[in-house]
């Protein structure tokens, strides 16, 4: 009877072997499984980077940042650089409409105005990882630049459209609203000179794009200055042209100061 016992144990003990065996790999393919199917879970996770994004777009991301713990996309990780390439794809709605003349002004106003505020919470999210000593300088001096030609395109449109809500009952408060995007977008302007005297977070390109940006859509932002702004924004600028020895970097440098004392178009 006891070698019954003892042959019915040892049949146990290796029935629970194998079974052990067979869950350590279910286990470990679980796991190898999980590591393949995350990034690609995660990069669904984003807008779609194979269509145009419009202000919702925008938004979810933001949303899906702030909320969801998503990484924000970056160019140096292939996974998710087709992301930041959309973000800033000047092909997007709002842009795309924004600056098609053959559209009623309502619309090109509202499509910019949607997309403009979650474009600047993704500046703010990029600066604050960057501050943390997150290597996002390129992108965000990309973000700054294409966040500075959204609120041109939507300076270009203020007074026209508010034109159109003359005999509105709440014509006033469309004008403060008016007002308050002239204000965003002074201090936008004064962020993104500010971003060209940072050299330490920024490469020469990244400074480089930034003087570009901010000569192209100059334009649209002189009408609104005020004195004290184009005081402010060339003395940050000659500071920092008497500081760098880069000529090339000099001679954008005093192009855009130029540009903004004689209030005049880059040529």
């Amino acid at each position: 009877m006891w070698a019954e016992v003892e042959k019915f144990r040892l049949g146990r003990v290796v029935f629970v072997g194998h079974l052990f065996k067979i869950l350590k790999s279910v286990v470990w393919l679980l796991l190898w499984g999980g590591l393949v199917v995350q990034p690609a879970n995660a990069q669904k996770r984003y807008p779609p980077v194979d269509e145009a994004w419009d202000g919702t777009s925008y938004r979810a991301l933001v949303q899906r940042v702030e909320n969801d713990g998503l990484q924000l996309p970056t160019l140096s990780d292939e996974a998710t650089k087709p992301v930041f390439e959309r973000i800033v794809n000047v092909d997007n709605i709002p842009l795309r409409m924004g600056l098609n003349r053959e559209l009623s002004t309502t619309i090109r106003f509202q499509r910019l105005d949607s997309a403009l505020d979650p474009i600047h919470k993704l500046v703010v999210l990029y600066l604050n990882e960057a501050k943390k000593g997150k290597p996002y300088a390129t992108e965000l001096a990309r973000l700054m630049v294409y966040e500075s030609k959204v609120s041109a395109a939507l300076l270009d449109l203020s007074e026209p459209y508010l034109s159109t809500l003359s005999s509105d009952k709440r014509y006033q408060v469309h004008v403060a609203y008016h007002d308050q995007i002239k204000n965003d977008a002074r201090q936008l302007f004064s962020d993104l000179v500010q971003g060209m005297t940072e050299t330490r977070r920024y490469s020469k390109s990244d400074i480089l794009r930034m003087i570009g940006g901010a000569l192209d859509a100059l334009p649209s932002y002189q009408p609104i200055f005020t004195d004290q702004d184009r005081q402010d924004l060339v003395q940050k600028l000659a500071q920092q042209i008497s500081k760098t020895t880069d000529q090339e970097l000099k001679k954008s440098l005093t192009e855009l100061r130029d540009a903004i004392v004689h209030r005049r178009a880059r040529t």
